[in-house]
This record gives structure tokens, sequence and C-alpha cells, in this order.
């Protein structure tokens, strides 16, 4: 079976990141995107600031945007249950302009997402349709030109955007 998802890589989310003029990355520690994770550590252009949950992440990041910042949450699809009510208040009540980078952490890339025996890969996408959170799906190399510019739609429209990373970095 070919897979349905292969990794982009890490060089080229970062130069989306870039694209994006993201100022600061926060994150809870990731596996999925360690590459990523790995490159913005060694990278001096915006500070990578480490929190200890995924509501923090967004606290964080809504706080940095009041700043005057634009912060990117760097997290694993499984934070977007643990923060749905973080979620709801960014997107709904706060209206704050965010770019979520999620990777679905213990995905099969040999199937489509809705077809994955991981709840919390099935389940993912459903989520963010409920709390009505737009959302986009990279599936390998040949899309990751769409990342900078979803990354830059909370800009345009205020709210939450979630791109979600179909497979680990390479």
């Amino acid at each position: 079976m070919s897979p349905v998802a292969s990794p982009v890589s890490a060089a080229a989310v970062l130069d989306a990141i870039d694209a994006a003029e993201i100022t600061h990355v926060v994150t809870v520690p990731d596996t999925h995107q360690k590459t990523v994770l790995a490159l913005l550590h060694r990278d001096a252009r915006r500070p990578v600031l480490r929190a200890a949950s995924e509501d923090d992440v967004l606290g964080i990041c809504a706080v940095l945007w009041i700043a005057g910042h634009r912060p990117l949450a760097l997290i694993q699809q499984l934070g977007l249950f643990a923060a749905a009510n973080a979620l709801r208040w960014v997107q709904h009540d706060a209206r704050v302009p965010l770019p979520v980078l999620a990777g679905l952490f213990g995905r099969d890339t040999g199937l489509a997402v809705g077809d994955d025996p991981a709840s919390a890969v099935r389940l993912c996408i459903p989520l963010l349709d409920a709390l009505q959170i737009p959302w986009s799906l990279i599936e390998g190399p040949d899309q990751i030109g769409e990342l900078a510019s979803a990354l830059t739609v909370p800009r345009e429209r205020g709210g939450i955007h979630v791109v979600l990373l179909g497979a680990p970095t390479s």
C-alpha cells in the first residue's frame, strides 16, 4: 500500500514559518515535529517558548498577540483535544489571529485520516469542525507551498487556523 501522507522537510516548514513572518513559536515538546523544533532551537531569528500544556500555549500566544507579535502554536493534535475550551475561547470570544501547526501523532500514514483506527487521529478533524475552527491538511512535500499562506490566514480574518501535518517531519 502506498502512503497517503509522506514527510515534509523541517527546512521547508521553517521556510514557511519565515514567509508567514512568525515572530515567536510556542510549543509543548512534540516528537512528531522534532526535526522542526531542532531547527527552530538552532535559529536565533525568533524565540521558541516551551509551555507545560496546550492551554498554556494558547494563553501565551494570546498575550504575545496582544503585545503586537505574530506567534505560532506548535503542538500535536492530541493537544487540540486537551485544550478544547481554550481553543473555543481563542476562536470565538477573543478572536486572536493564531496559526496552529499540529502534527498528527500516531497516524498510520497509509490510511486517510478519517479511516485511522486511532481515535485521536480519526476524531481530530470532527473536533475542529464541531468547534468551527478552520483547518488545512498537509499530506506531503507537494503541498508545502500551501503552508505559508495557511499560516497567514488568521491575520486576514481573525481567529484560529489549524494546519495539520499528516506525517512526521523529516
